[in-house]
């Protein structure tokens, strides 16, 4: 049943596919292989020295993401992609992926960033809405390409800020731990 309703969202959202707007999700979804453009600002954090242990906290989400979503959950939930399940859903705008579908790994590790920059005390707060909203095109480009299914993108999405809680939370008692050493 709730295949059945994932399966129908998608072809639903086949139906808005144009030539601009696959150029724009195969952009979001390169944005989000690996957690390559959240680990890039994760490390321009911990360079730049400001808000640096929030950068460092963007690599210790994306590593529970990865410990947790995709060597634990996908293993364990084993659901095979959408287009393996109806193929005339395949792309070719992307190369197809072989692993599992749930959760969704580039949604998981999208919003376990975005959940470390909303929870930092960043004085261009600009930026909150911005990562949040990547997040958003990010786990929606998973959705376009079908190569993943709504459940499978709500399920990376909550793990991502559950990841992203956890994160904040083990550098800031790690940071608290070092503070009360010093003093």
């Amino acid at each position: 049943m709730i295949q059945n309703a994932d399966l129908s969202i998608l072809h639903a959202i086949q139906g808005t596919a144009s030539p601009a707007l696959d150029t724009f999700m195969v952009g979001f979804t390169a944005l989000g292989e690996f957690g390559a453009l959240w680990a890039l600002l994760a490390v321009s954090m911990i360079a730049s020295g400001k808000h640096r242990s929030y950068g460092f906290a963007i690599l210790a989400a994306i590593a529970l993401v990865v410990v947790f979503g995709e060597i634990g959950l996908k293993h364990l939930i084993a659901r095979p992609r959408p287009f393996l399940l109806d193929p005339s859903l395949a792309t070719t705008l992307i190369d197809l992926p072989s692993s599992y579908s749930c959760p969704s790994g580039h949604t998981a590790s999208s919003f376990a960033a975005a959940t470390v920059l909303c929870l930092a005390p960043l004085a261009r707060r600009w930026l909150k809405p911005v990562a949040v909203g990547t997040a958003c095109i990010i786990a929606f480009s998973r959705l376009y390409l079908a190569v993943h299914n709504p459940t499978d993108v709500v399920l990376g999405a909550l793990l991502g800020i559950a990841c992203g809680c956890i994160a904040v939370c083990i550098v800031n008692t790690i940071e608290s731990r070092r503070k009360g050493r010093q003093a």
